[in-house]
């Protein structure tokens, strides 16, 4: 529990405490909390760097000649540039105002309280990052609603309409899905569309390097379809009480808040997307070691204020994301503003 003494985590434990774990493939906030686990994580992006090829080059085979001449080819040549913003989160809980009508009488557990408000306001930052490493663009307007947090670093989906619309990636690869339910059919169609239009690199790479980002729209119709048919393809393995769903053996990897977060986006008409490519192509990019205080290396801080008589939260940390090899992605997806 917390006392009246301050509670500061350090930037690199706050990495490895916090962090690194909400990107890790098992994240303990709840049964199943999406697709974070596909992203891969940088962790000491300071300002700018490129991103390594996360496929590696190739041809670097040579023929012997008669000469003592070596090419060195590297195995690895850089990609895109991914950049990382200094964001923060803070609030503060007033003792005075909390505890108001029936709540007084919990005024004696006030220790306990703050450690669940500690606790509220780490899920409320994990919530952000989810939903700005994938929808967030810093010229979009704040959420009317108050709900989501979709404007303090640019997302994946932002990166991608840039690769779109430098012709990256080719417009018979990048279709647009109307607003609305998704039919059972529909989603098989969408799904077997992604499939044929992969580049010739990404159709030749093994299933198991693959898999195909959905929202609920297409991940539940397309399981709805399968139901559908019956006999060999009803959905017999579920992990997490999530169906185990493939399509031509590549994994169907439902992302729980995309559809809400979109929807939220869209006026509230309901949106989807569906993205194929190579596993690991989304990066999310931090600085360990960057945070506030006196040294610059704390990213957490819980005090009180003695002046103010309230205790305080805050948080420091870096961000960014990147599509490593945007090339090699087929894309379906409800057009937002």
């Amino acid at each position: 529990m917390l006392d009246s003494e301050k509670l500061i985590v350090k930037s690199l434990a706050f990495y490895e405490l916090l962090v690194k774990p909400h990107f890790a493939d098992l994240i303990p906030d709840g049964p199943y909390r999406g697709t974070l686990g596909e992203f891969t994580l940088m962790d000491d992006v300071s300002s700018k760097r490129k991103i390594i090829d996360i496929l590696g080059n190739r041809n670097i085979l040579k023929r012997r000649d008669a000469s003592c001449n070596i090419q060195f080819t590297p195995v690895a040549k850089g990609s895109p540039v991914i950049e990382v913003y200094a964001i923060y989160g803070a609030t503060l809980q007033c003792d005075n105002e909390f505890y108001q009508g029936c709540l007084q009488d919990f005024r004696d557990l006030n220790p306990r309280f703050r450690d669940y408000i500690l606790s509220f306001f780490d899920k409320a930052i994990k919530a952000d990052i989810d939903s700005n490493a994938y929808f967030g663009d810093i010229t979009r307007p704040d959420d009317p609603s108050g709900v989501w947090s979709w404007n303090v670093f640019d997302g994946v989906f932002k990166k991608y309409g840039r690769y779109i619309k430098a012709g990256i990636i080719p417009a018979n690869r990048a279709i647009n899905l109307p607003s609305g339910a998704i039919a059972p059919i529909d989603a098989y169609n969408y799904l077997n569309y992604l499939f044929d239009n992969q580049d010739t690199l990404l159709k030749s790479l093994p299933p198991n390097l693959k898999a195909f980002y959905v929202s609920d729209g297409i991940f539940y119709g397309y399981h709805k379809y399968l139901q559908q048919i019956g006999g060999a393809y009803n959905i017999s393995l579920y992990s997490n009480n999530v169906p185990q769903l493939a399509f031509n053996g590549i994994a169907l990897l439902l992302e729980p808040t995309w559809s809400s977060i979109m929807t939220g986006l869209n006026s509230g008409k309901e949106a989807n997307a569906a993205v194929l490519t190579i596993r690991g192509n989304f990066i999310f990019a931090t600085d360990k070691n960057y945070g506030e205080g006196p040294a610059l290396n704390q990213a957490l801080r819980v005090w009180y204020s003695d002046d103010d008589m309230v205790w305080k939260y805050a948080l420091f940390m870096k961000a960014g994301t990147e599509v490593a090899m945007p090339e090699h992605t087929v894309m379906a997806m409800t057009p937002l503003p």
